[in-house]
């Protein structure tokens, strides 16, 4: 009886094994996370205005956009746009808001579109040399109004001498006033063959009239051209004056001194 019982248990138990092995799943092994690779984006500079031509752009005018290849592809863009504000940027022709920029619709002083594009119609550009210490004040930029005045005498040409005899009729008057500075260019030039001494002179290109470009060709020629920054059209008839307002003289039996221009 005993052998019996024991038979019986034995075959549960070898039962109940065999079904705890068959229904027992496998373990899944664990494997390590793999690093999610984000996908590289091309960076593009929207408008977030209307921008009309000859106008300028400033950091505020756009936003910073980030778009998938296959995005930045549709608009025919593969890199990165870079713009840089160190120098002044207008826009070659209107461009609306929303617009996505590029290198190719905007222009900078230098380029050879840039002339043409702020130039206001019925103007010429006017290129005028002068030695940078003849920019009164040294502080104009592009974009700057100025005023120009002359320096004559009425029996010398100061455009060819660098003395003054004529004192009795030297005056200095406006010429013109009222001019924006389209561009600048500053170079430097040797002043002798026989030393290494440098003189820098100063391009303004000028933005004037046909009658405001005659009286410059002319004032070139016979008198010392003198350009400063404007502070108002009201105050440009202070700028006159002549040599009795510096020297007094007495008379044509005293003798007349020279004064060299610096």
């Amino acid at each position: 009886m005993n052998t019996k019982v024991i038979l019986v248990l034995a075959t549960v138990a070898i039962t109940v094994g065999l079904y705890g092995v068959t229904q027992s799943k496998p373990e899944i092994p664990v494997l390590p996370n793999k690093p999610k690779i984000e996908e590289k984006k091309i960076k593009v500079w929207t408008l977030t205005r209307d921008l009309q031509k000859a106008e300028r752009l400033s950091r505020r005018d756009i936003n910073i956009e980030y778009l998938t290849r296959d995005q930045a592809a549709s608009f025919g863009i593969d890199s990165d746009t870079t713009l840089t504000f160190e120098q002044r940027l207008v826009a070659i022709g209107p461009v609306a808001k929303g617009e996505m920029l590029d290198d190719t619709m905007l222009t900078s002083p230098g380029e050879d579109e840039y002339i043409s594009t702020i130039i206001e119609p019925g103007y010429v550009p006017f290129n005028m040399t002068v030695p940078v210490n003849d920019v009164v004040g040294g502080t104009i930029k592009i974009g700057d109004i100025v005023d120009i005045s002359v320096m004559a005498a009425t029996k010398q040409n100061l455009a060819a001498e660098n003395t003054v005899s004529d004192i009795n009729h030297l005056t200095m008057t406006p010429l013109i006033a009222q001019v924006p500075v389209l561009d600048m260019i500053t170079k430097e030039r040797s002043s002798s063959r026989l030393t290494d001494e440098k003189t820098t002179e100063v391009t303004l290109i000028l933005q004037v009239t046909n009658r405001q470009l005659a009286k410059l060709s002319v004032a070139k020629r016979i008198a010392d051209v003198m350009i400063h920054k404007s502070i108002g059209e009201n105050y440009v008839d202070d700028l006159h004056a002549d040599s009795s307002d510096v020297i007094r003289v007495s008379g044509q039996s005293e003798p007349i001194k020279q004064y060299r221009f610096n």
